[in-house]
Protein backbone atom coordinates (compact mmCIF):
# COMPACT_ATOMS: atom_id res chain seq x y z
CA UNK A 1 0.00 0.00 0.00
CA UNK A 2 2.64 2.20 0.86
CA UNK A 3 4.64 1.38 -1.92
CA UNK A 4 1.11 2.27 -4.53
CA UNK A 5 0.99 5.35 -2.56
CA UNK A 6 4.85 6.43 -3.16
CA UNK A 7 4.22 5.78 -7.18
CA UNK A 8 1.69 7.73 -6.93
CA UNK A 9 2.78 10.87 -5.84
CA UNK A 10 5.88 10.23 -8.18
CA UNK A 11 3.20 10.33 -10.58
CA UNK A 12 1.67 13.38 -9.60
CA UNK A 13 5.35 14.95 -9.44
CA UNK A 14 6.16 13.91 -12.96
CA UNK A 15 2.38 14.85 -13.93
CA UNK A 16 2.80 18.26 -12.39
CA UNK A 17 6.72 19.13 -13.87
CA UNK A 18 5.74 18.04 -17.08
CA UNK A 19 2.50 20.61 -17.24
CA UNK A 20 4.74 23.48 -15.45
CA UNK A 21 7.11 22.93 -18.33
CA UNK A 22 4.28 23.51 -20.91
CA UNK A 23 3.05 26.02 -19.15
CA UNK A 24 6.25 27.61 -19.51
CA UNK A 25 6.82 26.88 -23.10
CA UNK A 26 3.67 27.97 -23.63
CA UNK A 27 4.27 31.32 -22.15
CA UNK A 28 7.69 31.66 -23.86
CA UNK A 29 5.78 30.59 -27.15
CA UNK A 30 3.22 33.86 -26.19
CA UNK A 31 6.26 35.97 -25.57
CA UNK A 32 8.10 35.18 -28.80
CA UNK A 33 4.93 35.40 -30.84
CA UNK A 34 4.47 39.27 -29.45
CA UNK A 35 7.75 40.25 -29.97
CA UNK A 36 7.68 38.91 -33.28
CA UNK A 37 4.79 40.36 -33.95
CA UNK A 38 5.65 43.47 -32.43
CA UNK A 39 8.81 43.56 -34.96
CA UNK A 40 6.48 42.75 -37.74
CA UNK A 41 4.37 45.69 -37.23
CA UNK A 42 7.42 47.87 -36.40
CA UNK A 43 8.93 46.58 -39.84
CA UNK A 44 5.66 47.14 -41.55
CA UNK A 45 5.56 50.97 -40.58
CA UNK A 46 9.09 51.42 -41.71
CA UNK A 47 7.81 49.94 -44.72
CA UNK A 48 4.27 52.39 -45.17
CA UNK A 49 6.95 55.63 -44.23
CA UNK A 50 9.39 54.22 -46.93
CA UNK A 51 6.34 54.40 -49.77
CA UNK A 52 4.81 57.25 -47.84
CA UNK A 53 5.92 60.42 -46.89
CA UNK A 54 2.78 61.59 -45.13
CA UNK A 55 2.56 58.12 -43.22
CA UNK A 56 6.09 58.82 -42.10
CA UNK A 57 5.11 62.20 -40.91
CA UNK A 58 2.08 60.95 -39.02
CA UNK A 59 4.10 58.24 -37.19
CA UNK A 60 6.68 61.46 -36.36
CA UNK A 61 3.30 63.24 -34.92
CA UNK A 62 1.79 60.66 -33.19
CA UNK A 63 4.53 59.66 -31.35
CA UNK A 64 5.89 63.30 -30.81
CA UNK A 65 2.21 64.10 -28.96
CA UNK A 66 2.06 61.00 -26.79
CA UNK A 67 6.01 62.60 -25.50
CA UNK A 68 4.44 66.10 -25.33
CA UNK A 69 1.20 64.61 -23.26
CA UNK A 70 3.37 62.35 -21.48
CA UNK A 71 1.04 59.41 -22.15
CA UNK A 72 2.57 56.53 -20.01
CA UNK A 73 4.11 53.16 -21.81
CA UNK A 74 5.14 55.79 -24.68
CA UNK A 75 8.52 57.91 -26.02
CA UNK A 76 10.12 59.64 -22.77
CA UNK A 77 11.95 61.82 -24.75
CA UNK A 78 12.47 63.32 -28.03
CA UNK A 79 15.52 61.22 -28.84
CA UNK A 80 14.06 57.96 -28.83
CA UNK A 81 11.30 59.12 -31.74
CA UNK A 82 13.54 58.11 -34.86
CA UNK A 83 13.69 59.92 -37.74
CA UNK A 84 13.16 63.38 -35.68
CA UNK A 85 16.55 65.00 -36.58
CA UNK A 86 15.27 64.96 -40.25
CA UNK A 87 13.82 67.66 -42.62
CA UNK A 88 10.63 65.69 -42.33
CA UNK A 89 10.86 65.87 -38.25
CA UNK A 90 11.41 69.68 -38.32
CA UNK A 91 8.18 70.05 -40.17
CA UNK A 92 6.37 68.35 -38.13
CA UNK A 93 7.95 70.01 -35.34
CA UNK A 94 6.44 73.31 -36.31
CA UNK A 95 3.22 72.10 -37.46
CA UNK A 96 2.67 70.83 -33.80
CA UNK A 97 4.26 73.45 -32.06
CA UNK A 98 1.94 75.80 -33.70
CA UNK A 99 -1.01 73.79 -32.66
CA UNK A 100 -0.18 73.60 -28.86
CA UNK A 101 -1.36 75.55 -25.93
CA UNK A 102 1.15 77.38 -23.43
CA UNK A 103 1.39 74.50 -21.03
CA UNK A 104 1.87 71.43 -23.75
CA UNK A 105 4.16 74.32 -25.78
CA UNK A 106 6.71 74.32 -22.57
CA UNK A 107 7.30 70.43 -22.84
CA UNK A 108 8.37 70.75 -26.41
CA UNK A 109 10.56 73.65 -25.65
CA UNK A 110 12.26 71.72 -23.17
CA UNK A 111 12.39 68.72 -25.26
CA UNK A 112 14.04 71.03 -28.43
CA UNK A 113 16.15 72.85 -26.22
CA UNK A 114 18.11 69.72 -24.93
CA UNK A 115 21.47 68.99 -25.99
CA UNK A 116 20.59 66.38 -28.21
CA UNK A 117 17.79 68.19 -30.37
CA UNK A 118 20.24 71.68 -30.23
CA UNK A 119 22.76 69.94 -31.72
CA UNK A 120 21.25 69.20 -34.28
CA UNK A 121 19.72 72.89 -34.89
CA UNK A 122 22.73 74.41 -34.78
CA UNK A 123 23.84 72.08 -37.62
CA UNK A 124 21.18 73.22 -39.88
CA UNK A 125 22.81 76.81 -39.70
CA UNK A 126 26.15 75.21 -40.61
CA UNK A 127 25.27 72.84 -43.27
CA UNK A 128 21.33 72.61 -43.87
CA UNK A 129 19.29 73.42 -46.83
CA UNK A 130 17.81 76.98 -46.77
CA UNK A 131 14.47 75.26 -46.53
CA UNK A 132 15.55 73.35 -43.61
CA UNK A 133 17.39 76.93 -42.40
CA UNK A 134 13.68 78.60 -42.70
CA UNK A 135 11.96 75.81 -40.68
CA UNK A 136 14.47 76.00 -37.49
CA UNK A 137 14.13 80.23 -37.73
CA UNK A 138 10.47 79.40 -37.69
CA UNK A 139 10.58 77.32 -34.55
CA UNK A 140 13.08 79.27 -32.72
CA UNK A 141 10.37 82.21 -32.60
CA UNK A 142 7.38 80.04 -32.05
CA UNK A 143 9.28 78.06 -29.26
CA UNK A 144 10.92 81.69 -27.94
CA UNK A 145 14.60 79.88 -28.19
CA UNK A 146 15.77 83.82 -27.54
CA UNK A 147 19.35 82.35 -26.84
CA UNK A 148 19.46 81.74 -31.21
CA UNK A 149 18.10 85.26 -31.52
CA UNK A 150 21.56 86.46 -33.38
CA UNK A 151 21.80 83.38 -35.23
CA UNK A 152 18.62 83.84 -36.85
CA UNK A 153 19.68 88.00 -37.58
CA UNK A 154 23.09 86.14 -39.32
CA UNK A 155 20.71 84.25 -41.48
CA UNK A 156 18.48 87.13 -42.33
CA UNK A 157 21.70 88.71 -44.01
CA UNK A 158 23.09 85.90 -45.18
CA UNK A 159 19.85 85.16 -46.88
CA UNK A 160 18.83 88.84 -47.77
CA UNK A 161 17.73 88.04 -51.40
CA UNK A 162 15.54 85.41 -50.25
CA UNK A 163 11.86 86.99 -49.49
CA UNK A 164 10.39 83.70 -47.61
CA UNK A 165 14.18 84.29 -45.17
CA UNK A 166 13.11 87.88 -45.23
CA UNK A 167 9.63 86.84 -43.80
CA UNK A 168 9.81 83.90 -41.27
CA UNK A 169 13.37 85.80 -40.06
CA UNK A 170 11.49 88.84 -39.28
CA UNK A 171 8.57 86.64 -37.60
CA UNK A 172 10.79 84.43 -35.53
CA UNK A 173 12.39 88.04 -34.47
CA UNK A 174 8.47 89.72 -33.67
CA UNK A 175 8.13 86.71 -31.80
CA UNK A 176 11.44 87.28 -29.96
CA UNK A 177 10.28 90.51 -29.13
CA UNK A 178 13.46 91.30 -30.22
CA UNK A 179 13.42 94.86 -30.66
CA UNK A 180 17.10 96.52 -31.46
CA UNK A 181 17.96 93.58 -33.81
CA UNK A 182 14.25 94.36 -35.40
CA UNK A 183 14.82 98.29 -35.38
CA UNK A 184 18.35 97.36 -36.96
CA UNK A 185 17.13 95.19 -40.07
CA UNK A 186 13.77 97.47 -40.84
CA UNK A 187 16.70 100.27 -41.20
CA UNK A 188 18.73 98.40 -43.85
CA UNK A 189 17.06 99.28 -47.29
CA UNK A 190 18.62 96.45 -48.34
CA UNK A 191 16.71 93.72 -46.08
CA UNK A 192 13.64 95.55 -45.98
CA UNK A 193 12.97 96.99 -49.51
CA UNK A 194 11.98 92.81 -50.10
CA UNK A 195 8.99 92.64 -47.84
CA UNK A 196 5.46 93.54 -48.95
CA UNK A 197 3.01 96.03 -47.31
CA UNK A 198 0.79 92.96 -46.10
CA UNK A 199 3.50 91.04 -44.75
CA UNK A 200 4.79 93.99 -43.03
CA UNK A 201 1.09 94.07 -41.00
CA UNK A 202 1.32 90.71 -40.40
CA UNK A 203 4.71 91.11 -38.57
CA UNK A 204 3.33 93.92 -36.78
CA UNK A 205 0.88 92.01 -35.10
CA UNK A 206 2.35 89.49 -33.54
CA UNK A 207 5.31 91.71 -32.74
CA UNK A 208 5.69 90.55 -28.66
CA UNK A 209 7.27 94.07 -27.42
CA UNK A 210 6.97 97.38 -26.99
CA UNK A 211 4.74 98.45 -29.85
CA UNK A 212 4.28 101.96 -28.74
CA UNK A 213 8.07 102.59 -28.60
CA UNK A 214 8.66 100.10 -31.96
CA UNK A 215 6.79 102.65 -34.27
CA UNK A 216 7.91 105.56 -32.37
CA UNK A 217 11.78 104.15 -33.85
CA UNK A 218 10.58 103.73 -36.95
CA UNK A 219 7.72 105.77 -38.49
CA UNK A 220 10.78 108.18 -39.52
CA UNK A 221 13.49 106.14 -39.22
CA UNK A 222 12.90 103.23 -41.20
CA UNK A 223 14.37 102.25 -44.78
CA UNK A 224 11.14 101.59 -46.23
CA UNK A 225 8.29 103.70 -47.10
CA UNK A 226 6.12 100.27 -46.39
CA UNK A 227 7.45 99.64 -43.21
CA UNK A 228 6.80 103.44 -42.20
CA UNK A 229 3.07 103.06 -43.67
CA UNK A 230 2.33 100.02 -41.20
CA UNK A 231 3.73 102.06 -38.53
CA UNK A 232 1.10 104.65 -39.04
CA UNK A 233 -1.52 102.08 -39.63
CA UNK A 234 -0.70 100.09 -37.00
CA UNK A 235 -1.11 103.31 -34.40
CA UNK A 236 -4.44 104.17 -35.59
CA UNK A 237 -5.84 100.51 -35.25
CA UNK A 238 -4.62 100.28 -31.64
CA UNK A 239 -5.19 104.06 -30.43
CA UNK A 240 -1.68 105.27 -29.83
CA UNK A 241 -2.70 108.77 -28.92
CA UNK A 242 0.73 109.62 -27.78
CA UNK A 243 2.08 108.98 -31.47
CA UNK A 244 -0.22 111.10 -33.03
CA UNK A 245 2.00 114.09 -33.57
CA UNK A 246 4.25 112.22 -35.23
CA UNK A 247 2.02 111.01 -38.02
CA UNK A 248 0.38 114.56 -38.65
CA UNK A 249 3.35 116.01 -40.98
CA UNK A 250 2.56 113.05 -42.97
CA UNK A 251 -0.88 114.60 -44.17
CA UNK A 252 2.01 116.31 -46.50
CA UNK A 253 3.95 113.96 -47.28
CA UNK A 254 4.53 113.37 -51.41
CA UNK A 255 3.60 109.71 -51.52
CA UNK A 256 -0.15 109.73 -51.94
CA UNK A 257 -0.95 106.10 -49.79
CA UNK A 258 1.04 107.50 -46.84
CA UNK A 259 -1.62 110.89 -47.04
CA UNK A 260 -4.22 108.37 -47.11
CA UNK A 261 -2.71 106.00 -44.40
CA UNK A 262 -2.28 109.59 -42.39
CA UNK A 263 -5.67 110.66 -42.63
CA UNK A 264 -7.27 107.48 -41.72
CA UNK A 265 -5.08 107.16 -38.53
CA UNK A 266 -5.92 110.44 -37.41
CA UNK A 267 -9.79 110.21 -37.99
CA UNK A 268 -9.50 107.00 -35.89
CA UNK A 269 -7.29 109.17 -33.11
CA UNK A 270 -9.99 111.99 -33.42
CA UNK A 271 -6.77 114.18 -33.50
CA UNK A 272 -7.75 117.87 -32.73
CA UNK A 273 -4.93 119.27 -34.40
CA UNK A 274 -5.58 116.98 -37.12
CA UNK A 275 -9.10 118.11 -38.20
CA UNK A 276 -8.51 121.15 -40.21
CA UNK A 277 -5.72 119.70 -42.68
CA UNK A 278 -8.45 116.70 -42.62
CA UNK A 279 -10.84 118.95 -44.18
CA UNK A 280 -8.98 120.57 -46.24
CA UNK A 281 -8.84 117.26 -47.86
CA UNK A 282 -12.30 116.81 -48.61
CA UNK A 283 -11.44 118.80 -52.48
CA UNK A 284 -8.32 116.91 -52.94
CA UNK A 285 -8.05 115.96 -56.51
CA UNK A 286 -7.61 112.16 -55.68
CA UNK A 287 -10.89 110.30 -54.72
CA UNK A 288 -8.92 107.58 -52.31
CA UNK A 289 -8.02 110.63 -49.86
CA UNK A 290 -11.62 112.03 -50.45
CA UNK A 291 -13.21 108.50 -49.37
CA UNK A 292 -10.52 108.21 -45.94
CA UNK A 293 -11.75 112.07 -45.40
CA UNK A 294 -15.49 111.14 -45.44
CA UNK A 295 -15.02 108.42 -43.03
CA UNK A 296 -12.64 110.47 -40.43
CA UNK A 297 -14.83 113.53 -40.63
CA UNK A 298 -17.63 111.79 -38.59
CA UNK A 299 -14.81 110.91 -35.65
CA UNK A 300 -14.63 114.41 -35.45
CA UNK A 301 -18.51 114.89 -35.23
CA UNK A 302 -21.13 113.77 -38.20
CA UNK A 303 -23.45 116.60 -36.87
CA UNK A 304 -20.77 119.29 -37.01
CA UNK A 305 -19.29 118.14 -40.37
CA UNK A 306 -23.08 117.39 -42.32
CA UNK A 307 -22.67 119.59 -44.97
CA UNK A 308 -19.00 118.94 -45.62
CA UNK A 309 -20.46 115.09 -45.57
CA UNK A 310 -23.42 116.12 -48.14
CA UNK A 311 -21.02 117.58 -50.45
CA UNK A 312 -18.83 114.16 -50.45
CA UNK A 313 -22.45 112.49 -50.71
CA UNK A 314 -22.85 114.28 -54.16
CA UNK A 315 -19.01 113.50 -55.46
CA UNK A 316 -18.83 111.61 -58.82
CA UNK A 317 -16.85 108.49 -57.20
CA UNK A 318 -18.94 105.53 -55.97
CA UNK A 319 -17.09 105.11 -52.69
CA UNK A 320 -16.74 108.40 -51.46
CA UNK A 321 -20.41 108.75 -51.38
CA UNK A 322 -20.52 105.58 -49.80
CA UNK A 323 -18.20 106.48 -47.41
CA UNK A 324 -19.94 109.92 -46.80
CA UNK A 325 -23.13 107.91 -46.19
CA UNK A 326 -22.13 105.79 -43.41
CA UNK A 327 -20.99 108.71 -41.90
CA UNK A 328 -24.10 110.44 -42.19
CA UNK A 329 -26.00 108.31 -40.54
CA UNK A 330 -24.24 108.81 -37.51
CA UNK A 331 -26.07 112.47 -37.57
CA UNK A 332 -28.79 112.35 -34.42
CA UNK A 333 -31.63 113.70 -36.95
CA UNK A 334 -31.42 111.82 -39.84
CA UNK A 335 -34.91 113.26 -41.07
CA UNK A 336 -33.29 116.19 -41.91
CA UNK A 337 -30.43 115.31 -43.59
CA UNK A 338 -32.66 113.03 -45.85
CA UNK A 339 -34.50 116.76 -46.65
CA UNK A 340 -31.64 118.70 -46.89
CA UNK A 341 -29.62 115.34 -49.38
CA UNK A 342 -33.16 116.11 -51.32
CA UNK A 343 -32.48 119.66 -51.82
CA UNK A 344 -29.52 119.00 -53.52
CA UNK A 345 -31.29 117.71 -56.48
CA UNK A 346 -28.87 114.53 -56.89
CA UNK A 347 -30.34 111.01 -58.23
CA UNK A 348 -26.73 108.88 -57.10
CA UNK A 349 -26.44 110.95 -53.66
CA UNK A 350 -30.48 110.27 -52.92
CA UNK A 351 -29.92 106.63 -53.83
CA UNK A 352 -26.68 106.07 -51.95
CA UNK A 353 -28.34 107.48 -48.68
CA UNK A 354 -30.99 105.44 -49.19
CA UNK A 355 -29.35 102.20 -49.82
CA UNK A 356 -27.50 103.02 -46.35
CA UNK A 357 -30.19 103.69 -44.68
CA UNK A 358 -32.23 100.25 -46.20
CA UNK A 359 -28.66 98.40 -45.10
CA UNK A 360 -28.70 99.82 -41.36
CA UNK A 361 -32.48 99.01 -41.30
CA UNK A 362 -31.68 95.28 -42.31
CA UNK A 363 -28.70 95.06 -39.58
CA UNK A 364 -30.65 96.17 -37.09
CA UNK A 365 -33.63 93.74 -37.80
CA UNK A 366 -30.69 90.79 -37.76
CA UNK A 367 -29.85 92.19 -34.45
CA UNK A 368 -32.94 91.93 -33.35
CA UNK A 369 -34.35 88.71 -34.85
Amino acid sequence: MILVQTIVNLLIIIMGTVLVLFTLLLLALHIMNAFKSKRIHEMREQLICLISGEAAASRLKSKLYDLIHQREGCVSSIQQIRGIRSMRGLLVISETADELDAVHLAVLRREISGAWFSGYLVKQFDTGSVDSVILVVKLIGTLGLDHYTSEVVKQIYYHRTNPHMQHIGLLSLCLLGAETPLISICRDASIASVLSFRTLEELFKVYRGDKVLLCRRLIDTAADIYIRRTCVKVIGENKYLSLAELVLPLLNHPQVNMRIDAARTLGQLAYPNAYRPILALAKNDRWELRAVVATALSSFGANENAEVLIDLLCDREWWVRYRAAESLLKCTDLDDIVRRVAAREDRFAREMLQFALDKQAMRSRKGAA
